[in-house]
C-alpha cells in the first residue's frame, strides 16, 4: 500500500495532463514536470498548452511528445526558462506581443519540429533565443509570419544556440517589412555555407498567400550575421 501511495505521489508531481490551455500570470516553476494536452499535426486551429500573460515566466517544464498542441502563446513580454519540447506539434511557441515586447527563450530544447520551432506574429516585438538552447530535427528555428493579415517589422536575436538537423533554414524573415535577425555564437552540426541556410529572406504579404522566397543573405541590414558567427561540429 505504501509503495502504491508513493508511486501515485511521484506521478502527480512529475506529470500533468489537461485538455485545456493553462494561463500563467507571474512566475510558474514546474520543477521538471511533464505537461501536455493533445496534438493535431500541423493544424493551425489548435489551442496552446500554455498562454503567458504579459510579464509571465514559465520555468523548468517538459512539454509531452504527442501532446504539445500549439505549444506556448506569449501575449506580451514573457520568459521561457528551461522549457523542453520532447516533440513539437504545430509550433513550440508563438510570440503575439506587440511593439517593444520581448519573448525570452533562455535555455531549453526542442525536438522534431517538422516546420518551425518559434513563430513570430506580433509586430514591432523581439524574440530572443539564447542561454544554450538546443534544437534537433527541425525545419526552421524561427519564422517571422510571412502572410499574416497585419504586417510590419519583427526582430529576432539568436546567441549561444546549438542545432542538429535543420532541413530548411535557421531563421526565415521578411525583408520587405524590415525584419532583422541578429545571430551570434551559433553552432550547427555538419554546417557548411549554404547547408543549412542560416538567414533566409522572403517577400512577405498580408493576403494569406504563400510568401515568395528571396534567398539566404549575409551581412545585410536584415541579416546581421557573418560566417564567423557560425561554428560547425
Amino acid at each position: 500500500m505504501y509503495s502504491k501511495l508513493l508511486l501515485g505521489l511521484i506521478l502527480a508531481v512529475t506529470a500533468f495532463a489537461s485538455s485545456a490551455t493553462t494561463t500563467i500570470s507571474g512566475t510558474k516553476d514546474y520543477s521538471g514536470a511533464t505537461v501536455g494536452t493533445s496534438c493535431d499535426g500541423q493544424s493551425e486551429s489548435q489551442d496552446p498548452v500554455f498562454y503567458l500573460a504579459d510579464g509571465a515566466t514559465i520555468k523548468n517544464v517538459v512539454i509531452k511528445a504527442g501532446a504539445a498542441a500549439d505549444g506556448i502563446h506569449c501575449a506580451g513580454s514573457c520568459t521561457l526558462y528551461n522549457v523542453k519540447w520532447a516533440d513539437v506539434c504545430e509550433d513550440a511557441a508563438t510570440m503575439k506581443g506587440g511593439s517593444g515586447k520581448t519573448m525570452y527563450v533562455n535555455g531549453g530544447s526542442a525536438y522534431s519540429a517538422s516546420d518551425k520551432v518559434f513563430q513570430h506574429n506580433g509586430i514591432g516585438s523581439t524574440v530572443k533565443i539564447y542561454g544554450g538552447f538546443y534544437g534537433e530535427t527541425i525545419g526552421k528555428l524561427y519564422r517571422s509570419c510571412g502572410n499574416c493579415s497585419s504586417q510590419g517589422a519583427r526582430y529576432v536575436v539568436i546567441d549561444n544556440v546549438k542545432l542538429n538537423g535543420v532541413s530548411a533554414a535557421v531563421v526565415g524573415i521578411n525583408s520587405n517589412y524590415g525584419d532583422k535577425a541578429t545571430i551570434t555564437n551559433l553552432t550547427i552540426k555538419g554546417w557548411t555555407k549554404g547547408s543549412p541556410k542560416v538567414c533566409l529572406t522572403y517577400t512577405g504579404n498580408n493576403t494569406g498567400d504563400e510568401p515568395t522566397k528571396i534567398g539566404e543573405k549575409w551581412g545585410t541590414t536584415n541579416c546581421v550575421v557573418t560566417t564567423s558567427n557560425i561554428t560547425a561540429y
